[in-house]
């Protein structure tokens, strides 16, 4: 009974006490920091460790780098105290594509534990056995073959790219809501 009555009058307080502005910016740029830390994590990966994504992973960053300009337009917009249903519009967007990204996370995550099938595109790559020189030579003209969907490169405490990134949206999706959801029932919101 006691837990129900704490979880209305969060709600209430929640719903009902408007935000100010300098806290949207806050979570605004707090929340760009945690999306470029993301991205920087995984072109880290791609880049220094030579973990090449796959189709799917390349799918799931679209959504952060549409929500970064989205939050620092945000932030600016709250920080200036100009059109506050503009803010709020905007961190509504970010939530869209979090989930969106969510939902992308949790397809890739499926696809390595093979509860669906991959796409027809991120099949398994084969390479072939290189007989001449001028095979050798078309073979360095191409770019490197995005590896397989399906199979997880690594796993870090049980969790490949796909399942951090499902964390990772999952939190960033219900942040985004909660910024935008605070005051919504107010006079002035």
């Amino acid at each position: 009974m006691n837990a129900s009555l704490s979880c209305q009058c969060f709600m209430k307080k929640h719903l009902y006490r408007k935000q100010s502005n300098k806290e949207q910016s806050l979570w605004a740029f707090f929340l760009t920091l945690c999306l470029v830390a993301t991205l920087a994590i995984a072109l880290s990966f791609e880049i220094i460790g030579g973990y090449l994504p796959c189709h799917l992973c390349l799918l799931e960053r679209l959504p952060y780098y549409g929500a970064l300009p989205l939050l620092i337009l945000a932030g600016l917009l709250a920080w200036a105290s100009c059109l506050p249903s503009l803010v709020r519009f905007l961190f509504i967007c970010v939530f869209v594509l979090m989930a969106t990204s969510l939902g992308l996370a949790i397809y890739h995550t499926g696809v390595e534990y093979h509860f669906w099938p991959a796409p027809a595109h991120c099949s398994l790559n084969t390479t072939t056995l290189t007989t001449g020189v001028d095979q050798l030579f078309t073979s360095l003209e191409k770019p490197p073959a995005s590896p397989s969907c399906a199979q997880a490169p690594m796993r870090f405490l049980f969790l490949s790219f796909a399942g951090w990134n499902v964390l990772a949206s999952l939190l960033f999706m219900l942040l985004s809501l909660y910024v935008a959801s605070k005051g919504l029932l107010s006079n002035d919101g």
